[in-house]
């Protein structure tokens, strides 16, 4: 079977890179190992609940939004606003305006006196960022829009409009070399606040996307019919376009001829013959399984090897007896710190008995994820492979299965510390650990967002004003876009690098 161009990966990156092909009118296939596509963005259902299995509402940011209308898919998704809140031991507070933002820090203010200066030194930071990414966020669809970013940058009247807020946002791109503990700590005395504060990211988040966080919150978004319904209408539209979508099909090996792409294996034994490849997954998988050997140079492979993926989930998937209006806290989405929090140390056994969580209720955006009169909560904590001596890597079955339901105890126990009353009324739990996570999607150690966010450990670039270049491999007309493309990794950077090889592609095809 011949095709302008192959997609590995039926992520959002790879979706949108192969709707941008076929709606120009290239023969693209799109190779899913899964028996859906969405990636991170899957959900399943279990006993008439539905859960969302990787990310739990999205963010727009001027362009996904904008992507989806140039699809002309934007009206087959009904999207509601995700609202979200801030929790600590047994109060929550909306991050929904300036107000309630304020509201929190004065809480923790109260907690924690002597820290007040530092925090009024956040919150000025965050308040200066937000105001600059909500003047750059005005600019209808940046990629994919009638009204471009340049075109927006040529207009004299915007430029002296926001010019001053946008030089203030480039000055503020420093912040993402700086680690964001390191940002707090610099600022705030009181090492516990900073890490109630610190909790909900990755270690080694870098400032800039700390400081942001308030601004992406109120950005985001849940579609009706659960986060796998944005995947599926891309995956119709590639369809609707002459796009190939193959689902159940695992790439196996790229063909290279005279160090050019000149198709795919995949399990089945089948060739897909393309001179253009686009990978939109695992970077490590690419260069160490796909490609034949000797291809790259030993330094290449070496850094490769040596650079360490990001952080990974540890999830908790439970239907309740209780109907979403009679929950203790009947909010959708909430960054929740149970108690005062100590160091993040994935390492240790006590991490899970204080560690921070996310908490997705998804039948309270739509009624209909979940059985009449009952809930469904999902619960996300950050961890890695390597922490409950590697989640199976190194050790039984047995020992494996007991020690996430004992982690899953540990996180329930303090999920209750919100919800009090449910401690009787849960009817069952699913526990999902990295390991699991990698096997569902083959990304390494079940990093969610692709490399980690250490500059000393990562691999790709992370200069935002080189960017086009990221989607580049050492082996011509071989594409790398998504999350292991650019770091630091997100919902935008996906759907951005997905256009900027669906550009080259289409120019090299002509």
């Amino acid at each position: 079977m011949k095709f302008d161009c192959i997609v590995i990966g039926a992520g959002i990156a790879g979706l949108s890179c192969a709707a941008f092909l076929s709606k120009a009118g290239k023969k693209v296939a799109l190779v899913e190992r899964a028996e859906k596509p969405g990636g991170c963005f899957s959900s399943f259902q279990y006993r008439g609940y539905h859960f969302d299995s990787g990310i739990k509402a999205v963010e727009n940011a001027g362009l996904l939004f904008p992507m989806l209308e140039n699809f002309g898919i934007m009206d087959k998704l009904d999207f509601v606003k995700n609202r979200v809140y801030a929790g600590f031991e047994d109060k929550v507070f909306s991050m929904e305006s300036d107000e309630s933002l304020l509201a929190y820090f004065d809480f923790l203010g109260e907690r924690f006196p002597e820290s007040r200066s530092g925090i009024e030194d956040l919150l000025k930071e965050m308040e200066e960022l937000n105001s600059f990414m909500g003047s750059l966020s005005g600019m209808s669809g940046p990629l994919y829009g009638k009204t471009t970013f340049l075109t927006k940058l040529k207009s004299i009247p915007w430029f002296f409009k926001n010019g001053k807020k946008l030089l203030g946002f480039l000055k503020k791109l420093k912040y993402n070399n700086v680690p964001f503990r390191d940002f707090l700590r610099a600022r705030i005395l009181d090492d516990e606040l900073v890490s109630i504060i610190d909790e909900p990211f990755f270690d080694g988040t870098p400032a800039f996307f700390g400081l942001a966080y308030p601004t992406v919150f109120r950005d985001y978004f849940y579609p009706k019919g659960g986060i796998e319904r944005i995947p599926l209408e891309i995956a119709e539209f590639v369809r609707n376009t002459g796009g190939t979508v193959l689902t159940n099909t695992e790439v196996t090996k790229i063909i290279l001829e005279r160090n050019l792409p000149v198709g795919v294996v995949t399990d089945t034994g089948d060739e897909l013959k393309a001179s253009s490849i686009v990978n939109a997954a695992d970077a490590k998988r690419l260069y160490n399984r796909l490609l034949p050997e000797n291809t790259l140079d030993k330094d290449f492979m070496q850094r490769l090897n040596r650079a360490q993926v990001s952080d990974s989930v540890f999830s908790v998937f439970m239907g309740v007896d209780t109907p979403p209006e009679n929950l203790d806290k009947p909010v959708e989405h909430i960054i929740y710190v149970p108690v005062a929090a100590k160091y993040c140390d994935y390492e240790s056994p006590d991490y899970f008995k204080t560690a921070g969580m996310e908490i997705s209720i998804p039948c309270l955006r739509d009624p209909s994820l979940a059985p009449e009169g009952k809930t469904g909560i999902i619960l996300n904590l950050n961890t890695t492979q390597k922490a409950m001596n590697g989640w199976g890597k190194g050790i039984s079955v047995e020992e494996y299965e007991r020690t996430k339901e004992e982690v899953a105890d540990d996180v329930m126990a303090n999920f209750f510390r919100l919800y009090p009353s449910l401690k009787e009324k849960v009817e069952f739990r699913i526990v999902a650990t990295p390991f699991t996570m990698e096997e569902k999607t083959l990304n390494s150690g079940g990093s969610i967002t692709g490399w980690n966010y250490h500059p000393s450990e990562t691999f790709p670039l992370r200069d935002f004003m080189k960017m086009k270049k990221s989607i580049n491999t050492p082996v011509k007309n071989l594409f790398q876009v998504g999350q292991w493309s650019f770091d630091p990794a997100g919902l935008p950077v996906c759907l951005i690098t997905a256009k900027i090889a669906a550009d080259r592609v289409e120019k090299a095809l002509g």
